[in-house]
């Protein structure tokens, strides 16, 4: 009974072992395997499939390798990638994309919008403390934009199980460059329900200036914190609203920073009614948000 169980199951095992060959990134074992079951068993549709998809995507990597590899190719490569449903090949070709990357100058530096960088293939091969060390790496190149590169190591971070610490960096990415974060791509449960709670009940505010908002939004809802102890100056903010030298949201923050300041550490009541009245000038709708926060505190 057991031999005819193992005769029965015996396409199984082979296709089992020709993704173990896989993961292994041999290409060639795993279509040799594959071969031998299309030929022992030409009824088994997977085993047609996946020769060719074997095959066609060893032939690729072995162009990518021999040829002058261009960062284009490999993301083109990647985007083709998302076509094929067979987990142990995607998982070895991504490792592939990752080691031709690799061996280019300056790897952590290239990037192809909107999210070809070897720190997202390296997401997706759950290598996470890598990919958050190739994403801080691009901060360096002020050219790619350092809001989308913060939001992304925050994303490695979350993804690793260092949730926690990750939301400071988010908070980072919000305040330094909010333009260039990639907020639809967020892996953090409550910054993901921050955006749509925003989106939802933040009067006031357009939608493109949703990410600059989310500062202000998450400390009025409690997820992310205030620099009480490194005030602003209000006549420096002043300035700054005359001169219109800080985009509004910003402003707003910094004025929030203040205003919390004066409220529970200072206790300096002349200037808070001053900081409040200009933040209610700036943003009326996200002035009464706060005021029913600090009266729900009380």
């Amino acid at each position: 009974m057991q031999l005819d169980l193992f005769v029965d199951n015996r396409a199984n095992i082979l296709l089992s072992i020709a993704d173990e060959y896989l993961l292994a990134q041999d290409f060639a074992r795993a279509l040799s395997t594959c071969e031998q079951v299309r030929v022992e068993y030409p009824e088994n549709r997977q085993a047609g499939g996946l020769c060719t998809a074997i095959a066609r995507w060893h032939a690729e990597l072995i162009g990518a390798e021999s040829a002058t590899t261009l960062p284009e190719r490999l993301d083109e490569m990647r985007v083709n990638l998302g076509s094929v449903s067979h987990p142990p090949l995607r998982a070895a070709v991504t490792k592939s994309l990752v080691a031709l990357l690799q061996q280019l100058p300056e790897a952590d530096h290239i990037f192809i919008p909107p999210r070809f960088h070897i720190g997202h293939l390296l997401l997706e091969c759950g290598r996470f403390a890598e990919a958050d060390r190739s994403f801080r790496n691009a901060l360096s190149s002020p050219s790619l934009g350092r809001g989308r590169f913060l939001a992304w190591s925050a994303d490695a971070m979350t993804l690793g199980g260092n949730a926690e610490d990750a939301v400071t960096l988010y908070l980072q990415a919000f305040l330094e460059d909010p333009a260039t974060v990639d907020v639809h791509f967020i892996k953090h449960p409550a910054i993901q329900k921050l955006h749509q709670h925003c989106s939802e009940n933040a009067d006031g505010i357009d939608d493109d200036g949703e990410v600059a908002w989310l500062p202000v939004w998450g400390w009025l809802q409690g997820l992310f914190p205030l620099p009480l102890q490194h005030p602003p100056v209000f006549d420096e903010l002043e300035a700054r609203i005359d001169g219109e030298e800080l985009p509004l949201p910003q402003l707003w923050y910094e004025l929030l920073t203040l205003a919390e300041h004066l409220r529970t550490i200072l206790r300096d009541d002349r200037q808070m009614a001053a900081v409040r009245r200009m933040m209610k000038r700036l943003n009326e709708e996200m002035f009464e948000c706060y005021m029913q926060r600090i009266r729900g505190a009380r």
